[in-house]
């Protein structure tokens, strides 16, 4: 997933992912939750098991500070199917609620009009352009406790 082209073009430079590479990954994923209580995790389609994707927060340390960042990438055959709505609803009542976190920041390439989508129905707000990961003009979305609840609990 993460070596398609057509994935890799709104992600951050990154060389080659290997087996190797994913062991490793997945190795820190796990010790990061066991740490913190949440990571990346992946995710499978309900009817199938198969899967399709992953999603979840992570701490980052950019110019604007100490954040959690959600993040998420999908297989191109899982795109345009409410894979990415559904997760990121579910990652951020999770880390909004019992992992106790105060607020949870996505960023996208304003060209990725899917990703920033995402964020906007699962009810992020948009607060500007912003530098991360060596990525300049970046669209910055979040989700604060104080007032983010999912989408179906709106009044």
């Amino acid at each position: 997933m993460v070596n398609d082209p057509e994935v890799r073009r709104f992600l951050p430079p990154a060389p080659e992912r290997t087996m190797e590479t994913f062991a490793e990954v997945l190795e820190q994923r796990r010790a990061m939750e066991r740490e913190i209580g949440y990571s990346m995790w992946a995710v499978d389609d309900k009817a199938t098991g198969a899967f399709v994707g992953q999603c979840g927060i992570r701490p980052v340390q950019e110019d604007a500070g100490p954040e959690i960042d959600l993040a998420y990438h999908y297989a191109r055959a899982s795109w345009n199917k409410g894979y990415g709505t559904e997760a990121v609803i579910a990652v951020l009542a999770h880390g909004l609620g019992p992992v106790g976190l105060d607020r949870i920041m996505a960023v996208a390439m304003p060209e990725n009009t899917g990703s920033w989508r995402v964020m906007e129905k699962a009810g992020m707000r948009y607060e500007g352009l912003v530098n991360y990961y060596g990525l300049e003009g970046l669209k910055k979305y979040v989700a604060d406790r104080e007032w983010w609840r999912p989408p179906h609990d709106r009044a």
